[in-house]
């Protein structure tokens, strides 16, 4: 009798270790097929099918203007490039190449030739030392291109200009992270006067002091991309270098100088002459995209939380308020706009509303606090429960 027990347990000893070892050489995705390599850093292991599929997805997704790490995907540790292409085809490492290059400029299919329209592009071999004298000399050209004696020359407009001048020949540019900031003050000084100042004719001189800005530093390629939307949010309109169309770069559609993207859309909507596919196309612009707060590129989303993501300049924000997300908009329900539909039951938003303040969250969200409050109520009822019926 004895025997037989330990025989049993011996059999079921020997049954879990071979399940076990059967389970280690098997791929870490699909626990299905038998293992072809291990990663050389974490040694997680794959089949050679399910780790292409892995890759194929992640390059096919990562095609926004930021470089995508490849990870792991049981352990999430970064795994070196020369590692990962070993186990794709090339046309895969190709992608990758393509759509993940450190300076990569943001462009715009022109909508009449369809050629690419690129407003920026990072010239790599830039000086690392700062060389201001043709920023100055554009700055000061604009200055003297409107100058009436010393009457304009006391302008606040015009003091405003001059002192950026003097500030960028003396500025340590060593420190090249507080450049975005730099750049949308001295913009926004420089549009001002170009505004009130100069001819409608030549108000090339803004344009051309944003272009040098952002070609004139060694820089990380985070700060490339957010100085190159910064360009774009300030001048959307640009000339195809093809067929010579002026294009919007934010909606893509013909530039539109005297309206937003969405009222020039409802124009084309409303407009006779537009092709009925493309007004089916605008409506559906209109119903499911807007504008980045940070790079004012229209981005499109029909469905999902109001968390979004710009897939060019990288901005988080709110999709119903388009305030920053670090204001605190909420995922489902935006505490700054009105009149939206509650995510849950009128039952359920009824239960919300009873709780006491701090346990309350927002509508569509599960509130865990109430969730492990039950839970271990209901543990000790059943605790209670044994103790009455013994």
């Amino acid at each position: 009798m004895y025997e037989s027990e330990d025989s049993s347990v011996a059999s079921s000893s020997f049954g879990e270790q071979d399940e076990m070892e059967q389970f280690m050489n098997r791929c870490s995705i699909c626990f299905d097929a038998h293992l072809d390599f291990c990663l050389e850093y974490c040694r997680d292991q794959y089949c050679l099918d399910c780790f292409q599929k892995y890759i194929v997805q992640v390059v096919q997704s990562s095609w926004g203007l930021s470089v995508t790490p490849i990870r792991c995907p049981v352990c999430t540790e970064q795994i070196p490039k020369h590692e990962w292409t070993q186990y794709v085809p090339r046309k895969i490492i190709d992608m990758y190449e393509k759509y993940n290059k450190p300076y990569r400029s943001y462009t715009r299919a022109c909508p009449h030739c369809q050629d690419e329209m690129t407003p920026c592009v990072y010239n790599a071999n830039r000086n690392q030392l700062m060389q201001p004298k043709l920023f100055c000399d554009i700055m000061e050209s604009m200055l003297f291109s409107c100058y009436h004696g010393e009457s304009h020359k006391n302008h606040a407009d015009h003091i405003a200009v001059k002192r950026w001048i003097t500030i960028y020949k003396r500025q340590d540019w060593s420190d090249t992270s507080k450049l975005l900031t730099l750049y949308k003050s001295i913009m926004q000084d420089v549009l001002t006067f170009e505004k009130h100042h100069i001819k409608q004719t030549t108000k090339r001189f803004a344009h051309n002091i944003s272009h040098e800005f952002i070609n004139n530093f060694c820089v990380k390629p985070d700060v490339w991309k957010s100085l190159q939307f910064a360009h774009i949010s300030n001048f959307p309109q640009m000339s195809c270098t093809s067929c010579h169309a002026v294009v919007c770069l934010h909606c893509g559609y013909d530039a539109h100088p005297d309206a937003d993207c969405e009222q020039n859309m409802r124009w084309m909507v409303k407009d006779k002459a537009t092709a009925q596919e493309v007004k089916e196309t605008v409506k559906w612009t209109l119903a499911n995209s807007r504008r980045c707060p940070n790079c004012s590129i229209m981005i499109n989303r029909d469905e999902g939380c109001n968390k979004v993501d710009c897939s060019y300049c990288g901005f988080c924000f709110c999709w119903a308020c388009r305030s920053s997300w670090a204001d605190g908009c909420g995922f489902y329900r935006c505490a700054n706009v009105s009149n939206q539909v509650p995510l849950l039951t009128a039952t359920t938003a009824t239960t919300t509303a009873t709780t006491n303040n701090e346990d309350k969250t927002e509508l569509g969200v599960p509130n865990m606090k109430n969730i492990q409050a039950r839970l271990v109520n209901h543990h000790f009822q059943r605790q209670e429960d044994r103790m009455e019926i013994d």
